[in-house]
């Protein structure tokens, strides 16, 4: 019994040898001409200094002589690495560089690719096969030894490599061979991509079984109808095809000579089809490559029958178990990890154990084998067969709604009208721009009546935040090398094209219509119906500003860049600005204190034990930190690592570890924190969402986690000046809360919370007061926090949902935060921020406005840090607050700033009045503050704006700094012209036209 693929191919060999193997146009390759030229290059390849165990690369096309160089590779002990020669530049060069390869075989298309490669490395198939007298591979290969690596892109776009060992091959091989009559009697097809591993399943099933394979020509391949007609022309009898062309293949007339037996089928999601036209049987196949191509299947029954959507049942010996968060075996009916065990998984990761460990994982209360976690939801139908949901990660967050893409997928295609449905988020990093798009291929032409049709049908279905923000019609699908819709390619598609939609006017109000064209204006020629949100159909948070005022001037009543925000879909905002047109002018209203105050709660379920060991917070071995993707974050992961030994895990928003950690690195050298290897070992990214239960972790992840934390320092704060306090208050208050659980459960760990100064907010215009001690309760001045922006409000409700949980028993030190305008030695700081909106502008504009009581407690981030890591070392100073800014003549006010600005950049800047100087860009949306108009212009009390509402403000008392900083040789640094000078030129200067230096 053959033990590999190769002992199988020798087998065909020996019975088989004149029979013809491969047709290549006019060119045929018999069983006999195939071992010879294999068995040539690999005596040359021998001589190269290849030996068992290396890996041997191969960009080539779908010829013969990728065949032959993949098994001269096998027979020289080594594994083969298909390389689609269709592939980008830039990938073929990434996977080159992983493995580091000695020896590179290529076709004679090498020469048209510009990859950077040592030109003695390579080996030409078509040359070096003739090159040798004929010798023999060794033949001797073990079933544990790898066949071929196939890489496949990860959650970052880097390529990893999924190494597959011939006893996995061979068991899928002569499984799928005994199954479906594969002898030496059958013609098959060689469809797929070279570097899609279910070529590997075609061509190994054909030459161990002593059949004939048929390769197409790339036109032929591509195209549903030619190919129908290659398959009856070759008389095959067995073909696969990407899941996107069987629809229309199986809806063409069939060709009367047609002689084929079963159509396979794999990739992606197959939808139901019409087979009433075919006389052979189709068969689906699901599989991840980490369980070698192929580990369900099922015979596809015709859509006339009405049976739910399946992947069919384990083949091939695979063990299939569906998991819950906690690891354990869901009910049937219920969703879950589709996992799978076997003699098919691969050995796991090129260079990557940590990823390897992730999804190759033991779980002995489910199987006593080898478990892979395929990321894909899935869920057990009564019958016994499984129902493939989509991926776990195609789970999306639109303003705070979770949306399974592939739940909106399924109802869609429901409808008889709809052939195939892809649902995209595009913009997925932006939450102002982020959306979904609903691709669809259509049996009607009438895109109206297919809107409907879709919205309506979704309306019956899932709730109405499952609604795309745009319904796409297409005529087909873009394809990648391996015969997979191109999703991104798709959504690029989308993108660039839509500037040019046809207008289509909706049947809109009087008031919907007007707003509706002004959407237009901004976002493009396109249809608009009520219940479409601007946010959602493309607006950002730069068109919301230029929406509210344009608004205001068609409309003629007045429009605050919040209520695109309060009032989101079309017909929302309509009926609100007709509303208030017949009202008298009023000031923006403010959040109701009520409001405020009903969020200040705790989850019933949070139990705190007031009891912790004082280590935990003078010797913490292992420290949570949120945020350190944030510009303090960030500096004070790195002041934690240079201050103490802990291992140090950061919760970051990403859909794997590695993800987590790519992350966390850019923003590392983004803000030029240079950090030693031995200080980086110490860093664990752990994906995850702050505001969700677990944080969205598994059930055992997060229990470890729970355990083994002895400190958390919450750092993560949605930052918005514009957005209100419904938006900001899922991930601030919601967050804080969950990380309060955290805290809370297994044993009970101290919390280091970093607030802000702004949770005073304008209050000294009801207060009366001067200054602001850090005693001083923050209630007081409420009535001006309610009237301020989103932000401040989440911020000041969360310190009193921390203060709640300190009050039960909850260790917690609270630092309130001035502003982290820049850092003292490197100078780089997060100048998309508003005060670095703020500089820039006044620097274009070359003056400033005459708001000369106002400060915003500037301070450095490096002295942020440093101050949060020394004090938090102290026990004794839990259940303070500290007012962590620059104190007296160092904290400086807005003409001070300024004028040493001026000083440093040559700038002599004029002083306008308020009003006058924001008339001079309050309509021109290329303005850095632009963005944040609303602060500037919006009358929230007394007449005046967010920002001259700030002006002469409370001084900051910071007495428990001083008292804890004494002996530390912390200081502050002074904003002296050095300081400045190191500020412009990494923060401001790129941004600034003409800025010289003094």
């Amino acid at each position: 019994m053959a033990r590999t693929v190769l002992d199988g191919f020798y087998q065909q060999l020996s019975e088989n040898k004149d029979k013809t193997a491969i047709v290549y146009q006019n060119q045929q390759v018999t069983y006999q001409q195939l071992n010879e030229f294999s068995d040539q290059l690999c005596t040359f390849l021998k001589t190269k200094g290849v030996q068992s165990g290396q890996m041997i690369p191969i960009i080539a096309q779908r010829t013969p002589n990728f065949i032959i160089g993949m098994m001269a590779v096998i027979k020289a002990g080594a594994s083969y690495i298909p390389i689609d020669a269709a592939y980008p530049k830039r990938r073929i060069q990434e996977i080159l560089h992983q493995i580091n390869a000695r020896v590179v075989l290529t076709t004679d298309l090498f020469s048209d690719l510009n990859v950077e490669i040592n030109p003695d490395c390579l080996v030409n198939i078509e040359t070096a096969k003739h090159m040798m007298v004929p010798g023999h591979g060794n033949g001797n290969i073990s079933p544990d030894d790898l066949a071929y690596l196939i890489f496949t892109s990860g959650t970052t776009g880097n390529p990893k490599g999924v190494m597959i060992p011939h006893s996995a091959l061979q068991n899928l091989v002569a499984w799928h061979n005994a199954h479906f009559d594969m002898t030496t009697d059958a013609r098959t097809s060689w469809i797929a991509g070279i570097s899609f591993d279910v070529s590997q399943w075609e061509l190994w099933s054909a030459l161990t079984c002593g059949a004939t394979l048929y390769i197409p020509e790339p036109a032929i391949r591509q195209q549903p109808d030619r190919l129908l007609q290659f398959f009856a022309d070759q008389q095959l009898t067995h073909a696969f095809v990407p899941t996107v062309f069987i629809e229309p293949i199986v809806s063409l007339p069939q060709p009367e000579h047609l002689a084929l037996r079963y159509l396979f089928t794999a990739g992606e999601k197959l939808s139901p089809v019409n087979l009433s036209r075919v006389d052979y049987t189709l068969i689906d196949y699901y599989g991840p490559t980490e369980a070698t191509i192929f580990a369900t299947g099922q015979q596809v029954p015709c859509r006339s029958l009405h049976q739910p959507e399946s992947i069919g049942r384990p083949i091939a010996g695979a063990e299939v178990f569906i998991l819950d968060t906690e690891h354990q075996e869901v009910d049937a009916g219920q969703s879950g990890e589709l996992c799978i065990a076997g003699p098919g998984l691969a050995v796991g990761y090129l260079n990557a154990p940590d990823l390897t460990a992730e999804k190759f994982v033991w779980l002995p209360q489910v199987s006593d084998q080898r478990l892979y976690r395929s990321g894909d939801r899935a869920r057990w139908l009564p019958d016994g067969r499984i129902q493939y949901l989509g991926r776990m990660d195609d789970q999306v967050k639109i303003r705070g709604n979770r949306i399974e893409l592939g739940e909106l997928e399924g109802v869609t295609q429901e409808l008889d009208e709809v052939k195939q449905a892809v649902a995209l988020v595009a913009h997925p990093d932006n939450p102002a721009l982020k959306k979904i798009l609903m691709f669809v291929l259509a049996n009607t032409k009438d895109s109206t009546v297919l809107n409907a049709s879709i919205r309506q049908q979704i309306d019956k279905s899932l709730p109405e935040y499952f609604q795309p923000a745009a319904i796409v019609p297409v005529t087909q699908f873009p394809l990648t090398p391996n015969g997979k819709i191109d999703k991104k390619q798709l959504l690029n598609q989308y993108l660039a094209q839509l500037e040019q939609a046809d207008v289509i006017t909706a049947h809109l109000s009087e008031s919907e219509a007007q707003i509706a064209a002004i959407w237009r204006e901004l976002l493009g020629n396109r249809t608009f119906l009520p219940g479409d949100a601007f946010l959602d159909v493309g607006g950002d948070s730069l068109q919301a500003v230029q929406l509210a005022t344009l608004i205001s001037t068609r409309l003629g009543v007045q429009s605050y860049v919040r209520d695109i925000y309060d009032y989101p879909t079309l017909q929302q905002l309509a009926h609100a600005m007709t509303r208030r047109a017949n009202e008298l002018p009023s000031e923006l209203e403010g959040e109701p204190v009520r409001e405020l105050h009903q969020d200040v709660n705790l989850p019933p379920d949070v139990q705190i034990n007031p009891v912790f060991d004082t280590q935990q917070i003078l010797a913490p071995q292992t420290i949570l930190l949120t945020g350190a993707t944030g510009f303090i974050g960030s500096h004070l992961l790195a002041e934690l690592l240079r201050t103490t030994a802990s291992q140090i895990v950061c919760l970051v928003r990403a859909t794997s570890a590695e993800a987590a950690m790519t992350r966390l690195r850019s923003v590392l050298t983004q803000y030029r924190i240079d950090l030693t290897e031995a200080l980086r070992q110490r860093i664990h990214a752990v994906p995850g969402d702050l505001a969700e239960p677990d944080f969205s972790m598994d059930s055992m992840q997060y229990q470890a986690l729970c355990q083994q934390v002895d400190l958390v320092y919450h750092s993560a704060s949605a930052v918005n000046f514009i957005q209100p306090y419904s938006y900001m208050k899922h991930d601030n208050v919601q967050g804080l809360k969950e990380v309060i659980r955290f805290a809370s459960r297994v044993r009970t760990k101290p919390l280091i919370l970093l607030s802000t100064v702004s949770v005073y907010s304008w209050g000294h215009l009801f207060t009366g007061k001067t200054v602001m001690d850090e005693a001083d309760d923050i209630d007081q001045n409420l009535p001006a926090v309610a009237r301020d922006i989103g932000y401040v409000r989440s911020k000041w409700v969360m310190e009193k949902v921390a203060d709640l949980a300190a009050a039960q028993g909850l260790p917690l030190m609270t630092f309130r935060l001035g502003y982290a305008t820049t850092h003292s030695q490197t100078g780089v700081a997060a100048d998309y921020q508003w005060w670095g909106r703020l500089v820039k502008t006044c620097l274009q504009l070359g003056c400033v406005p005459d708001l000369s009581d106002f400060h915003e407690g500037l301070t450095t981030v490096d002295y942020m840090a440093a101050v949060i890591a020394h004090i938090s070392r102290h026990p004794e100073a839990l259940s303070l607050k500290f007012n962590l800014v620059h104190e007296a003549a160092n904290n400086l006010k807005l003409p001070e700033f300024f004028r040493r600005l001026g000083d440093v950049c040559g700038t002599d800047f004029q002083v306008l009045p308020y009003r006058d100087w924001l008339a001079l860009w309050e309509s021109e949306p290329e303005t850095p503050l632009y963005p944040l108009l609303s602060m500037f212009k919006d009358r929230v009390y007394q007449g005046q704006s967010t920002v001259e509402l700030y002006q002469k403000t409370y001084q900051w008392d910071c007495r428990n700094v001083k008292r804890f900083l004494q002996g530390s040789h912390i200081q502050e640094p002074v904003f002296n012209p050095a300081l400045f000078r190191r500020y412009l030129a990494q923060s401001i200067q790129s941004a600034t036209a003409d800025l010289s230096l003094v």
